[in-house]
């Protein structure tokens, strides 16, 4: 039987085993500084859900940008979660590492339900000191100063769409209310809405947010690639 001549040779044998290391440690290097980069210039989140439809599909993928948390109408936001959980700098390393190689899989480290315990993307459409009020599932919206309501698509920047779609009478869903009555906005309040309006949970079930809860802005769809776009 042929030998292998690490089996015989020690010095042999320590030079493959450093270089393992080594190898190993450049891997794991690599991935820490690629993961602090992206916590600080921009960083990939993965959308599981359909409550940005039509504008963010199921199962696609996003950038976003720790470098703009101030948010203008009709900007998509990455959120933190509501229930204020936090978690300990390591677990925030060792998810990031999961997520670095699994292509933001799995994040094994969190817990997560579904209306506080996870992070989510919505869109703001109403800022600190706006009256407004929603009819058939649209935002109507006064700016501070002004005397008269507009649309939200109206006063956004650039143009979206928005799902909505026909429910059975009396459909009570968590967070799919077509109406709500007026009421202003107070200092640091902001009102997010889902894309998707007829089931998705948004500040018509957790009320407005606050402006340290944005964590960045979504520039940019990137995955599937027939769905690339800039937002």
């Amino acid at each position: 039987m042929k030998q292998s001549v690490y089996e015989y040779s020690y010095e042999m044998k320590e030079k493959r085993r450093k270089r393992t290391i080594r190898r190993i440690a450049v891997v794991l290097c690599i991935g820490l500084v690629l993961t602090v980069a992206m916590d600080f210039l921009l960083f990939p989140v993965f959308v599981r859900s359909d409550s940005m439809e039509s504008g963010i599909s199921a199962n696609s993928a996003v950038f976003v940008t720790p470098l703009d948390k101030s948010p203008k109408r009709g900007q998509v936001f990455y959120i933190s979660r509501s229930d204020g959980q936090t978690f300990s700098t390591a677990a925030k390393i060792r998810n990031a590492l999961f997520r670095l190689f699994t292509a933001q899989q799995f994040s094994p480290f969190e817990y997560s339900d579904s209306t506080t315990g996870t992070e989510s993307i919505r869109r703001v459409l109403a800022l600190p000191g706006d009256s407004i009020y929603m009819k058939d599932y649209i935002l109507y919206i006064k700016p501070e100063g002004s005397e008269h309501f507009l649309s939200e698509f109206e006063l956004a920047e650039k143009p979206y769409d928005i799902h909505i779609y026909d429910v059975p009478e009396n459909w009570d869903s968590i967070g799919s209310s077509d109406s709500m009555e007026e009421r202003k906005l107070s200092k640091d309040e902001y009102f997010v809405l889902a894309d998707n309006r007829i089931h998705a949970v948004d500040s018509r079930h957790f009320g407005p947010v606050k402006g340290e809860r944005f964590l960045g802005r979504v520039i940019l769809e990137y995955f599937p690639f027939r769905k690339f776009r800039v937002f």
